[in-house]
């Protein structure tokens, strides 16, 4: 589902956020980035997304070159995956309900019926059926990253990337949003997890990719958090 040969990514400061980046991603499996501030964690996820352009090397992502994408087919590329940020990024002017059905009319679901059908579905999985018309500001930070969980995933993408889900959360939060995440990857779905959560990555056990200022020193199998 994804593939990195010799990526890299230097600024125009000068600084090399990637450095010869090589790596291999399989259909169905569950993957933590990990690594200190600055590493290239987040650049990484960055440049799967296609927001920054690498320098040299070349990424496929779900079957397509990166480099061969234009500014066009971006947007359409990007419906293909499922993205769940730290700090939420839900629209606030809108309830539960309309925030995940809002990603299914982005990628042109017109039946109302079929959005809706979608959308309370992915909101049950998530446990909040009964919250579909709270507001975000109604909502406690677990609550909120559930829903933009729901929302990343009603379309069935084939990878999810989940950049420090739990970066905002307390210990009992974060632990529930993994688990929804492994209920996510029991689905078929690819996941993709940058982490700083050294006991969350110690205990789950999953293939665990370490980035050190912007270099892959480590890919382990049932791996853990290394220093």
């Amino acid at each position: 589902m994804i593939r990195m040969q010799n990526v890299n990514l230097v600024y125009p400061t000068g600084t090399a956020a990637l450095k010869d980046c090589s790596l291999e991603i399989a259909k169905g499996e569950f993957v933590f980035i990990v690594g200190s501030s600055g590493s290239g964690k987040s650049t990484l996820i960055k440049t799967l997304l296609g927001e920054l352009a690498i320098s040299s090397g070349r990424i496929e992502v779900a079957g397509k070159n990166l480099a061969n994408i234009s500014r066009r087919e971006l947007p359409y590329f990007r419906r293909r995956l499922g993205v769940v940020f730290q700090e939420f990024r839900l629209l606030d002017e809108m309830n539960v309900f309309e925030n995940v059905a809002l990603a299914q009319r982005v990628v042109g679901v017109s039946s109302r019926e079929k959005r809706r059908k979608n959308s309370l579905a992915m909101l049950e999985m998530v446990g909040l059926a009964k919250k579909l018309k709270a507001y975000p500001n109604e909502l406690s930070g677990g609550e909120q990253q559930r829903v933009a969980i729901a929302r990343a995933m009603v379309n069935r993408p084939a990878i999810l990337l989940a950049d420090e889900p739990t970066g905002n959360l307390d210990p009992e939060n974060s632990w529930e949003i993994m688990k929804l995440l492994q209920d996510v990857h029991e689905l078929g779905t690819t996941v993709l997890v940058v982490s700083h959560n050294e006991d969350i990555v110690n205990k789950m056990q999953k293939r665990v990719i370490t980035l050190h200022k912007g270099q892959i020193t480590s890919d382990a199998r049932q791996g853990g958090y290394l220093q």
